[in-house]
């Protein structure tokens, strides 16, 4: 009787990822957040929360979150982490085009934070900027219709001041921004139109009056106009 031939072996399952405390707190914070936008009773919130805090896998957190729109587990170490740090009075920039990872980290001190998402490629639709920052501005630009929480931000002597259009639904990108800043504001914005496309965009039947009142406020003051102190002079 013929041999039978060896057969290939069959496929081996990777072994199951352990959570962290770290990942067990996100979830159940996004989950105390589904709950408050509605998409959880707080009987299936306290379930979940009450699941999350027992996992000892890295899926049975994913499976919590499978159903909710939005909400992602982040790995927090390998490539899925941008480690963004500068030394004192150093700068921390990204603008154009650049890949985001799901953990932006920045720490900074005393020194100028811009991250501009407006021509980033984001790798997932969540993405979570850490901060670790003092004695600065940081900004983050969010393009046109993307979204953003500082659910998660501690601040002490400063502000958070959110400058982007709110809606209940998450955009197709959302930056959760968590961590902690101390001595100066937070800026959420979107990118800074000029002046020809804010012009572009008034309507067809705006008055006159208000596009010359556009072009006034832009309108550079001649350098050589002569002050009048009363009439006939």
């Amino acid at each position: 009787m013929a041999r039978r031939a060896a057969q290939d072996p069959e496929p081996v399952d990777p072994p199951r990822e352990r959570a962290s405390d770290a990942e067990r707190e996100d979830v159940a914070a996004m989950l105390a957040r589904a709950m408050v936008a509605g998409r959880l009773t707080p009987v299936e919130y306290s379930d979940r929360a009450a699941i999350a805090q027992a996992a000892r896998y890295r899926d049975q957190l994913d499976g919590l979150l499978s159903d909710l729109p939005g909400f992602v587990l982040h790995s927090s170490h390998g490539s899925d982490v941008l480690d963004l740090e500068a030394g004192l009075g150093g700068s921390i920039t990204r603008r154009g085009y650049w890949k985001v990872p799901p953990t932006v980290r920045v720490r900074s001190w005393v020194g100028r934070v811009l991250l501009d998402f407006s021509e980033a490629e984001a790798t997932t639709a969540v993405t979570a900027v850490e901060l670790v920052t003092g004695m600065c501005t940081p900004t983050i630009v969010l393009p046109e219709g993307a979204t953003a929480d500082v659910d998660d931000l501690r601040i002490s002597a400063g502000a958070v001041r959110d400058e982007t259009v709110h809606r209940r639904e998450r955009g197709d990108l959302h930056v959760s921004v968590r961590g902690r800043h101390s001595f100066g504001d937070v800026v959420l914005r979107h990118p800074v139109r000029g002046r020809w496309e804010r012009l572009r965009a008034l309507p067809a039947e705006a008055p006159r009056s208000v596009a010359r009142r556009v072009t006034r406020v832009h309108r550079p003051a001649r350098p050589d106009a002569r002050r009048s102190d009363g009439p006939g002079r």
